[in-house]
């Protein structure tokens, strides 16, 4: 099982959140997806045996929006632990 998180462009509502994940629901190997609408972040969780982020980014991409993974500390969030 392998977790990522994916940044959209912009914000979305709670209508396109819940189609987001219902899209991104129907991929083989998906077993949870999270989002938080304010940030447009995605927390995708799935079985790299059954499925990639390439896919999921490509599923993203047919719904029209473009994702890129998130940064190390990016939202102000880090543990330090890896000096990063």
């Amino acid at each position: 099982m392998k977790a990522e998180t994916l940044r959209l462009s912009s914000a979305l509502d709670e209508s396109g959140a819940m189609e987001i994940a219902r899209v991104l629901n129907t991929l083989s190997g998906v077993s949870k997806v999270a989002i938080a609408t304010a940030t447009g972040a995605i927390d995708v969780s799935y079985d790299e045996n059954l499925t990639s982020m390439q896919e999921v980014r490509a599923v993203l991409q047919k719904a029209g929006l473009a994702a890129k993974r998130s940064e190390h500390g990016e939202e102000g969030m880090c543990c330090g632990s890896c000096g990063g």
